[in-house]
């Protein structure tokens, strides 16, 4: 290993937050400067994280209850999905030079085992692997293909709609021939939503979603792609239409409000149309990520796919932004820019 990369930077999860959800207090993450790089053991990759990713799932990953992944371990450098450069390589795969992701953890430098890292496909950005081709792109593909099956004619609600998950998930609807309504908070937001190929978007800061369904999903919804829960859901449920199908991938509104679930009045619409409502985790199905990067990649590179991003500068910048996900400040996928090889 080469004698300047001994010590890197990172954060450690010191302590578990007192709230499930809402803002971290401080001390939760603990940034160490100086940190050794260990030696590589054999089947060991050293990565230079170029990239990393903040999801909702990173809020739920600090507390002592199993989310998509058991808690994060403290003490322990603090769990992303990451991208960056092979520095340094004890796998027979792993050559210096090429560009991966995983698991790589709040890090400027990762020893992690090769068996967790994908290559990134030739030509394309790393920060995209984390993107359209990473665990946005993954997730909304999975919820659409596996439990929305949306069909030409079909009506597609999407929450979020102007988030990483949600934007493609509109776009992969639109692309199926369904008519797509997305659900933002801003006007901004709701023109990037109807530029991509929704139909209209409804803005739920200034309009009651349940009264704008009415008026623009007239004949019911057939899929609901869930990225809020909560109240939001709850307001679409009397709009299903009969055999729809509801899919359940994210709850922003339980980690926004600090106060926990909140309950479903309207779910008894579930049961008289014959509702499929279903949750998944992406990180399930990592035996077709290679499927699931066979359809995307091709749409991302011709343009069919499009995507917007919230980077932030530096590691230091990340518990700041972590936020941002839950207060509607952010648009598109959240990301940091840790570095450059």
């Amino acid at each position: 290993m080469s004698e300047t990369l001994k010590r890197t930077r990172r954060y450690v999860l010191a302590e578990r937050p007192v709230a499930p959800t809402g803002p971290l207090q401080e001390g939760v993450l603990r940034y160490e400067d100086d940190v050794p790089v260990p030696q590589l053991e054999a089947g060991q990759v050293l990565v230079k994280v170029e990239w990393m990713s903040l999801d909702p799932a990173t809020r739920s990953w600090m507390n002592d209850t199993p989310s998509s992944l058991p808690p994060s371990p403290l003490g322990e450098t603090m769990r992303a999905l990451g991208a960056g450069t092979v520095s340094a390589s004890e796998h027979p795969d792993f050559a210096v030079g090429e560009q991966v992701c995983g698991l790589l953890g709040w890090q400027e430098d990762a020893v992690v085992d090769g068996s967790i890292l994908r290559r990134v496909p030739e030509g394309v950005p790393l920060n995209a692997s984390l993107n359209v081709l990473g665990i946005a792109g993954q997730t909304a593909w999975l919820g659409l293909h596996d439990i929305g099956r949306p069909r030409k004619g079909e009506t597609v609600v999407v929450t979020a709609a102007a988030g990483g998950v949600g934007s493609i998930a509109v776009q992969l609807a639109a692309a199926a021939g369904a008519r797509v309504i997305g659900v933002a908070g801003t006007p901004a937001k709701c023109d990037w939503v109807r530029e991509i190929g929704a139909d209209d978007c409804i803005n739920y800061r200034e309009d009651d979603v349940s009264a704008a369904c009415s008026r623009l999903c007239p004949d019911g919804i057939d899929v609901i792609f869930d990225n809020v829960g909560g109240a939001m859901l709850d307001a679409l449920l009397p709009h299903v239409a009969v055999n729809a199908r509801v899919v359940l991938c994210g709850a922003i509104s339980r980690h926004e409000s600090g106060h926990g679930p909140v309950p479903l009045d309207n779910w008894f619409h579930l049961l008289v149309n014959r509702v499929r409502m279903e949750g998944f985790i992406y990180m399930d199905h990592e035996a077709r990520f290679d499927e699931i990067e066979a359809d995307l990649l091709p749409r991302l590179r011709n343009g069919e796919l499009r995507s917007r991003e919230h980077v932030v500068e530096g590691l230091t910048a990340a518990p700041a932004a972590l936020h941002t996900l839950f207060d509607g400040t952010n648009t598109g996928k959240l990301l940091v820019r840790v570095g450059q090889s």
